[in-house]
């Protein structure tokens, strides 16, 4: 017979102990997403917000200084499409950036080299290798154009002391100012690749050198079977980063060169376009071709790096 009172417990048992209600939990996806959002913010805000409204911008007439901005669509990008400046400027900047790029990495693979090998006052010597990395772009132009100044330079100097009745060339001159500006771009930036190249070289092991060593191979031929495949690595980084940093380089060209006609690159096309001539819209146009050149150039290197090395597994 049912009856609605509780059943008690038999003497000298308990009743099951209760448990307390589960409070649900956070899916791991929850996680994952607040760990990201930081930096998805930063990313956003310091980088994607810059870039659309650049591409904003490269649709407009806008002017840099006046308010006065009127939408002109791809007509920026049609103009420079056409404009025989933008070309030279487009050709020189390829050129800065290759040549500048291709002698930092022999002279960076070849000075961090000797910096590896074991002699007195290591130290000093390293660091003195890498101080024109820390000096700042004007100090560096200033002191160059002292250096290679035609009249009362120290190379004017050298030539008219040293090497009596030589013909001095003037490295200043629009002849001659492009590859002085390699030269010190060289001799400024080289050091990056030094202290990359030298970090991967105190991670070699160097058992495998010296079996090589034992077995009679060479100098030359321990550099080319054992230490550049393990810097390759190393150095196809370096291309892309040192290209993309030369290629947008401003601040030594426009202090040590000036805004010639014979050291326009880009950026300096862009400087000018924008503070020279107002067109802010035609400024951001350059920007935007600059941007999109690099992002190809990425894209191109990273699939052809990543098919060798799919076919050299």
């Amino acid at each position: 017979m049912l009856t609605d009172t509780p059943v008690r417990a038999e003497a000298g048992t308990s009743p099951p102990p209760v448990k307390p209600a589960r409070k649900p939990r956070m899916p791991q996806w929850f996680w994952g997403v607040l760990l990201v959002l930081p930096s998805a913010v930063l990313v956003i805000g310091v980088i994607a917000v810059p870039i659309a409204y650049l591409a904003r911008l490269s649709l407009t007439d806008a002017h840099a200084y006046l308010p006065r901005i009127n939408d002109v669509g791809l007509g920026n990008f049609a103009d420079l499409a056409a404009s025989p400046q933008f070309w030279q400027s487009l050709r020189t900047t390829v050129v800065y950036a290759t040549l500048t790029v291709a002698i930092q990495l022999a002279l960076g693979v070849v000075v961090a080299l000797l910096m590896h090998q074991k002699f007195r006052a290591r130290g000093l010597v390293r660091l003195i290798a890498i101080a024109p990395y820390m000096i700042p772009a004007i100090i560096v132009a200033l002191v160059w154009r002292w250096l290679l100044e035609p009249n009362n330079g120290a190379y004017s100097w050298i030539v008219r002391n040293v090497i009596p009745g030589a013909d001095q060339v003037n490295l200043l001159s629009p002849t001659w100012i492009f590859v002085s500006l390699v030269v010190v771009s060289v001799w400024m930036y080289t050091p990056f690749v030094v202290i990359s190249v030298l970090a991967r070289l105190q991670t070699i092991d160097l058992s495998i050198i010296e079996a090589a060593t034992v077995d009679g191979a060479g100098p030359w031929r321990r550099f080319w079977a054992i230490i550049l495949p393990e810097l390759s690595p190393v150095l196809l980084t370096l291309v892309l980063l040192r290209f993309m940093f030369m290629f947008t380089k401003f601040d030594i060209v426009y202090l040590f060169a000036g805004t010639g006609q014979e050291v326009r690159t880009l950026p300096l096309l862009t400087f000018q376009t924008i503070f020279g001539e107002s067109r802010l819209g035609a400024g951001a146009t350059l920007a935007m071709v600059m941007f999109g050149l690099l992002v190809i150039f990425t894209t191109v290197y990273l699939r052809t790096m990543h098919r060798r090395s799919e076919e050299t597994e």
